[in-house]
């Protein structure tokens, strides 16, 4: 599966966040998480009979998030959707990937702190059902 996320960005979102390095196991479940969020979002917009997958069809939805550079590959999720849908894609989704992928690396930088270690790895991975 090709990689939807930027691993250099990610990698330096969590250096800069916590202070940990990431290994390279933690960047499969963090894709298949966004390709999964995608995928809901494409159904959502089709249920409501919209051409556009928009910011508001992902379900941790944040209202005018402010982020500094995207860590998705704007071009590659929309090629996905457009693809896969047929569904043009809005770069308000690009922010809501985004943040999903802030709220992933802050959880896993809690978990690696929790266990005491300086890595973040796949074991730190968890979906997030809110974004607080």
């Amino acid at each position: 599966m090709e990689s939807l996320i930027v691993i250099s960005k990610v990698k330096k979102y969590i250096k800069d966040k916590g202070d940990f390095n990431t290994s390279a196991g933690f960047f499969e479940p963090l894709n298949q998480d966004i390709v999964k969020a995608c995928h809901d979002a494409v159904a959502h917009t089709k249920k409501l009979g919209r051409k556009t997958v928009m910011g508001k069809d992902f379900n941790l939805y944040i209202e005018n998030p402010k982020i500094e550079e995207a860590l998705v590959v704007a071009s590659k999720v929309k090629k996905m959707i457009k693809d896969e849908s047929g569904l043009s894609t809005s770069s308000q989704a690009i922010e809501q990937l985004t943040i999903r992928v802030q709220a992933i690396c802050n959880k896993a930088i809690e978990n690696a702190k929790a266990d005491k270690r300086k890595t973040v790895m796949d074991r730190d991975f968890s979906a997030p059902t809110s974004l607080t």
